[in-house]
């Protein structure tokens, strides 16, 4: 028999959900009209067949996008999504043997990733209310620590943590040289980031992505900020030519047009957001206060499995909360339209 790594052979992954593109999809926090078309049109115009013939090119795409943060590109690496972008900083930096901290319930590819490579995985749970203290955190942080992961804001909770919690955190991370990945796959909504403590700190690496405000997870692009010589050892890694040239060539279009775009987004995502929470409220229902794209909801009379099914009986998809929010729904929020749309239907189906 050939050999497989056995952490490879006993991992256990579950697919994707697929066939999700007839449905209104409030589940997997995406912006279902995707980037308005002004944009889509002025990129895809220079998608040629000699385009597609070249190899994709980073350099103007990274420089242009490290700019507009106010950095340099020896700080910034594109990756094919986020999710990839974690995977590179937990294979490198990540040491088989000592603990990769995590807030549960979190995105759960931290986790895979360190079972991979033979670290252990330290969950931090919240407490009843949804609240979290980040005195489990630094209590945690030991001789043993080699990563700690924040998402801020976390999802799918929607909890953020302070400028002060944050700094506590790497700096006693960093007393045993331990690395601090900020997740900032939300920033957009949020619009407090951690990015300028990577020219402060070198054990820091903030993540961003282009999925959810920005749009285009398809094209599945992300960003890993660090120190330069974290950068460098990440691009040894890093394989050539991993972000295809359609996602390089909207990364720029996003960056050269980046305050146009965003205010048409938040524009719309705000007036979404208002709508729901305000319906929610005034017809009684339970929600966790987020600062993500999503929330959490209590159903008041059916079970959360009962209405994710009838809800894609209707066209629409949400995710159904499982483990530490078992019971819940998690709804994207989005444009106002699909707010209504949602809202109107769950006072149908969530009755007696």
């Amino acid at each position: 028999m050939l050999y497989v790594n056995e952490k490879i052979k006993n991992t256990i992954r579950v697919p994707q959900p697929e066939g999700r593109g007839a449905y209104i999809r409030l589940d997997q926090n995406e912006n279902p009209d995707g980037v308005p078309k002004w944009l889509f049109d002025s990129v895809m115009e220079k998608v040629t067949p000699e385009f597609l013939a070249i190899y994709p090119e980073e350099t103007v795409p990274t420089e242009k996008y490290a700019k507009m943060l106010g950095l340099e590109k020896e700080n910034v690496t594109l990756t094919d999504g986020s999710t990839v972008g974690m995977g590179y900083v937990i294979k490198v930096f990540g040491q088989p043997g000592k603990d990769i901290l995590c807030v549960t319930p979190s995105f759960a590819m931290y986790e895979v990733y360190a079972e991979m490579i033979g670290m252990n995985v330290r969950n931090l749970k919240y407490e009843n209310d949804f609240s979290y203290k980040i005195e489990n955190t630094l209590n945690a942080i030991n001789e043993n620590t080699g990563i700690v992961v924040l998402v801020n804001p976390n999802m799918p909770v929607g909890n953020v943590y302070s400028r002060e919690e944050i700094v506590s955190i790497i700096s006693k991370a960093r007393q045993y040289n331990a690395a601090v990945i900020i997740d900032e796959a939300y920033y957009y909504f949020y619009d407090k980031t951690s990015i300028d403590l990577i020219k402060e700190y070198d054990n820091v690496f903030v993540l961003r992505t282009f999925s959810k405000m920005l749009s285009i997870p398809s094209l599945r692009l992300g960003v890993i900020m660090s120190s330069p010589e974290n950068i460098r050892n990440i691009n040894n890694y890093k394989p050539h030519y991993t972000v295809n040239s359609i996602a390089l060539l909207f990364a720029e279009a996003i960056v050269d047009n980046h305050d146009r775009l965003l205010s048409e987004l938040k524009e719309q995502y705000l007036e979404g957001k208002e709508y729901i929470m305000k319906a929610l409220n005034d017809n009684g229902y339970e929600t966790i206060p987020s600062e993500g794209c999503y929330v959490c909801i209590k159903p008041k009379y059916k079970t959360s499995r009962e209405l994710t099914d009838l809800l894609q009986e209707n066209g629409i998809l949400i995710l159904c909360g499982k483990g530490g929010l078992t019971g819940w729904l998690r709804l994207t929020i989005a444009h106002k339209k699909y707010m209504e749309l949602f809202m109107n239907t769950l006072l149908k189906i969530d009755k007696e």
